[in-house]
C-alpha cells in the first residue's frame, strides 16, 4: 500500500491506466510536427513529482537551459527535488518553488514556455483566468508558447462520470482554451490522445485518493459503491487534448 500523501496516492492511481505511455506517445507526434529547439527558458506549474513535465521537457526541449517548477504539495516537492538531483534534466538549471499557482510572485525575466499539465481544474477559474491574462503582458517572451494538456469534460468517460456522481466534476480542456482565447492567444497545434482506466474492484489506496479529490465528503463505503458502479463495464478514460498556445 502507498502512504497516504497526494503524491504517493496518485501514483498508485496512475498504475491503474495508461497515461503515462500514450502521453510519450503523444510527444513524439508533437515532435515530428513542430520545433521547439528555441526554447531556452521554461516553468511549469502543478507538476507533482514531476515525470510528465521532466518527459515533456526531453522529448521537445532539446536546448532547454533552465527549468522552473511550482508545486504545493511537500511529498511531490521531496520527489521532484530528487529526480532533479539525480540529473532527470542534465546539462538544465533546475529550481522548485513550493507554492501554489494562486500565491506564486511571478518571474523577473521573461520565459519561453510555460506548462499546465493536468493541473488546471483545480484552479478556481477566476484566479486562471488572471494568471493567463499575465502571461500575455508581462511573463512570456515575445514568441513564447503555453502548453496545456487536459481531459476533454464533455466526451464521457469513467472517471469524468465518478466524479460527476461525486459532485467533483471539475471544467475541462474546453474552458481552458475559452480562458486562453478570451485573453488573446491563439491555438498553433491540437493533439488529442485516448487514455484507458480501470478501477474495477479499487484497492484501499484507490479509495483513500478518490475519497481525498473529494474532500472526503463520502466514506469509504459510498466511494467504493460509486467506482464499482461506473466501473463495472470497461471504460475509456478518455479524450485528452495536448493544446500549444501564442500569441
Amino acid at each position: 500500500m502507498a502512504d497516504d500523501s497526494y503524491q504517493g496516492l496518485l501514483a498508485e492511481f496512475h498504475k491503474r491506466g495508461n497515461y503515462g505511455v500514450m502521453f510519450g506517445n503523444a510527444m513524439e507526434d508533437v515532435a515530428d510536427k513542430m520545433d521547439f529547439s528555441w526554447v531556452k527558458s521554461c516553468v511549469a506549474f502543478g507538476t507533482g513529482s514531476g515525470e510528465r513535465e521532466i518527459d515533456l521537457a526531453r522529448r521537445l526541449l532539446p536546448n532547454l537551459r533552465s527549468f522552473d517548477a511550482v508545486e504545493i504539495d511537500p511529498e511531490s516537492v521531496k520527489a521532484l527535488r530528487i529526480a532533479f538531483h539525480d540529473n532527470q534534466l542534465p546539462g538544465v538549471e533546475t529550481s522548485v518553488v513550493e507554492t501554489s499557482l494562486e500565491s506564486w510572485s511571478g518571474v523577473d525575466n521573461s520565459v519561453d514556455a510555460v506548462l499546465f499539465i493536468n493541473m488546471l481544474p483545480h484552479v478556481h477559474s477566476a484566479d486562471r483566468r488572471s494568471l493567463f491574462q499575465k502571461l500575455m503582458t508581462t511573463y512570456l517572451s515575445p514568441a513564447g508558447i503555453v502548453v496545456i494538456v487536459d481531459r476533454m469534460r464533455s466526451i464521457p468517460s469513467g472517471f469524468i462520470m465518478l466524479k460527476k456522481r461525486l459532485g467533483i466534476l471539475t471544467d475541462g480542456y474546453e474552458e481552458m482554451e475559452k480562458d486562453m482565447l478570451d485573453v488573446g492567444f491563439r491555438v498553433v497545434l491540437i493533439h488529442d490522445f485516448r487514455t484507458m482506466l480501470d478501477l474495477a474492484n479499487p484497492s484501499d489506496d484507490i479509495v483513500k485518493f478518490i475519497r481525498l479529490l473529494s474532500g472526503h465528503k463520502y466514506s469509504e463505503q459510498q466511494v467504493r459503491t460509486a467506482v464499482d458502479d461506473v466501473f463495472s463495464q470497461p471504460n475509456v478514460d478518455c479524450m485528452w487534448k495536448l493544446a500549444i498556445f501564442t500569441r
